[in-house]
């Protein structure tokens, strides 16, 4: 027997003998392994362990095992609770505009009614005025009911008002139909400037609405400004062939018929 290998024989009956317990040989080749004696078995362990660490990957360290901190649990808690936040937000606007919008359709039943008798039923006007604060007051962005209120104030030859209730719509929504109720606004109240610069805001965002051509025409008309005028009208007629209201003023500035009220708006 070897020194080496008569000296872990010893051991292991020393182990024996303190433990009282009978080691047989598997327990024997174990020893080594498990408590790290002997230099050849100790590189044999390193060894064995780096060729498993190579086959299936690193084992995990204690820090990446370690549990989320407070810190990082209480950000993942306020983000869920902006998301949350951001949801009923989202779904109690929508609700806000769903509301408002029953409320604008009831004025405009209103509104047709008043306009069915004539001259205009104002009582009925200014019922459908009070229901249109009330579903801005409801939803303040929406448009639909600023544009109602401004033809509401139309009807009352309330210039003023109207023309603030357009603005306000084209500011929240400036979409190419705002815009076009705006330019009418200001060529009824005598604004032939205001109503060019609108109805070229609008053409900016839709370049083929042919009502926007037709309200430049009628603000370029109004301006004293036939050739230019003429050219939109043509213009709104070339984007839409069967559009008449454009056909007729085209004829009427060639008759030399329009100018300041005259001429059809849409």
């Amino acid at each position: 027997m070897q020194p080496d290998r008569a000296l872990r024989r010893a051991d292991a009956l020393e182990q024996e003998r303190r433990t009282g317990r009978q080691l047989d040989l598997a327990n024997r080749f174990a020893i080594p392994i498990i408590i790290g004696t002997g230099v050849n078995n100790g590189v044999n362990i390193i060894y064995r362990w780096r060729e498993v660490s190579g086959k299936f990957g690193s084992m995990p360290t204690i820090a990446a095992a370690r549990p989320p901190s407070i810190a990082a649990l209480a950000m993942l808690a306020v983000a869920a609770a902006a998301i949350a936040i951001a949801a009923t937000g989202r779904a109690r606007a929508a609700d806000a505009r769903a509301q408002s919008d029953q409320i604008v359709a009831q004025a405009e039943t209103t509104i047709r009614e008043a306009g069915k008798s004539n001259p205009v039923d104002t009582a009925k006007i200014h019922r459908a005025i009070k229901d249109l604060h009330r579903a801005i007051k409801i939803d303040p962005k929406n448009d639909s009911a600023f544009v109602d209120l401004g033809f509401c104030y139309g009807l009352l030859h309330d210039g003023p008002n109207a023309t603030k209730m357009y603005m306000q719509a084209v500011k929240i929504n400036p979409s190419p139909a705002n815009y076009l109720e705006l330019a009418d606004i200001y060529m009824r109240v005598g604004q032939s400037e205001q109503a060019l610069k609108a109805a070229n805001a609008g053409i900016t965002k839709n370049p083929r609405d042919a009502r926007l051509y037709n309200a430049k025409g009628m603000a370029l008309d109004d301006l004293k400004r036939p050739t230019e005028a003429a050219a939109a009208f043509q213009k709104a007629i070339d984007l839409n062939p069967n559009f008449q209201v454009a056909r007729d003023n085209l004829r009427a500035l060639d008759s030399g018929s329009t100018g300041r009220g005259g001429g059809n708006r849409h």
